[in-house]
């Protein structure tokens, strides 16, 4: 067996072609890792996170039951000297919408376990914890597990991040209603319907299937055609129509930032910048001139946003409640904050040590930093008593 036929290795080049957005190369090297390794958990919940993210719901679904069945907990063991922070964290076998915890929970920091509610047996006690951490994020498409969730932590005396019952509140139709509320704040509206209810009467307007991440199944509706055909392609029973902002500067330009508010403060996490809609990082048109935008913005995210914007982000990230949480955003072109989404299913990316992504790299640090000191002080109170 040469190198790259190790199961382990397989698993990592599956990830980096997953981040080079070579699809199909990693779906490749998931099959032969799994073909090796058939309990190798972690490779089959990110091959159904891949085909997730191809909209292949039904194929995911059916990986990750392949993939798991009832266990106690995956243990990611302490490796420092000392007193560990036992975490408890609780995911979902839906795979999508989760809130990502890799780069946070330094082994040599903390003893974590992990486990999938769905699969847990609520008869028996959790696993022994300091602290717990609800990484179920997207209500549109967990709300049965967030209920699994709240159930099991109901007993629990330990603190908990991000409560299911407050994950609830964060849907694309219930959410905007609250942050309408919030001055200088624009909150799209949006709307689940049956496609016969949708019809071109308020054009333009954004069509979505809910469940979906990272621009998937979305769409920009400005004609009665492009309605027609998106209402035949876009997967799901019911998709959400949601109202069109339009944020492009005087440019021409859409800056789609992310913050990442921890404990209650807005921390920078990128700016990207292009002269299409449907921005991501990996889809931006980032020159010499857009870069040091964004790294004005990573390097003093008030100084660059100004009190009105940063207030109302403040304000908003406190409307959730939730203890870590990511928002995209823009500016208005009278000033004010337009929100994409505040939800805990955001990513931080740490980008890979070079010259280019330095500062990136830099803030996405500072997240994680800011993340471990919360939950340190956490658990720090809660032996104190």
């Amino acid at each position: 067996m040469n190198e790259i036929e190790q199961p382990i290795d397989l698993f990592r080049n599956a990830r980096a072609l997953c981040s080079a957005r070579q699809f199909e190369a990693a779906a490749a090297a998931y099959l032969r890792c799994i073909a090796l390794v058939p309990d190798f958990a972690i490779a089959h919940m990110r091959y159904a996170e891949l085909l997730m993210q191809l909209g292949h719901a039904d194929a995911a679904l059916a990986e990750m039951r392949a993939g798991f069945r009832p266990v106690s907990g995956q243990v990611a063991p302490f490796r420092g000297s000392g007193e560990p922070i036992r975490i408890l964290q609780l995911g979902s076998s839906s795979v999508q919408g989760q809130t990502g915890t890799d780069a946070i929970l330094d082994p040599q920091l903390f003893e974590t376990t992990t486990i999938l509610v769905q699969y847990w047996d609520p008869e028996r006690t959790l696993p022994t914890h300091d602290i717990a951490f609800n990484l179920i994020a997207d209500p549109d498409i967990d709300a049965p597990a967030l209920a699994i969730a709240n159930a099991l932590l109901a007993p629990d005396f330990a603190p908990v991040l991000n409560a299911p019952s407050l994950i609830a509140a964060t849907s694309r139709v219930a959410h905007p209603l609250r942050l309408q509320a919030i001055p200088d704040t624009i909150a799209p509206l949006a709307r689940l319907l049956p496609r016969r209810e949708i019809d071109a009467g308020q054009l333009p307007f954004l069509l979505r299937s809910p469940g979906y991440h990272n621009g998937a199944h979305f769409e920009l509706i400005t004609t009665e055609a492009e309605l027609a055909s998106a209402i035949a392609t876009l997967p799901g029973e019911k998709l959400l129509q949601i109202e069109y902002i339009e944020t492009a500067d005087r440019d021409g330009r859409i800056r789609k930032y992310r913050a990442m508010i921890v404990d209650g403060i807005p921390y920078p996490a990128h700016l990207a910048i292009a002269r299409h809609w449907n921005i991501h990082y990996f889809s931006a048109e980032m020159g010499a001139a857009e870069r040091a935008e964004e790294i004005a913005y990573l390097s003093d995210l008030r100084a660059h946003l100004g009190d009105r914007v940063t207030n109302a982000l403040v304000a908003v990230g406190h409307s959730t409640g939730l203890d870590y949480l990511g928002i995209d955003f823009s500016i208005s072109r009278d000033g004010r904050l337009v929100v994409f989404e505040a939800n805990a299913a955001m990513t931080v990316f740490l980008p890979e040590e070079n010259a280019g992504a330095s500062e990136r790299r830099a803030a996405a640090l500072h997240i994680f930093e800011a993340t471990k000191k919360m939950i340190a002080e956490r658990v720090a109170n809660r032996r104190s008593r």
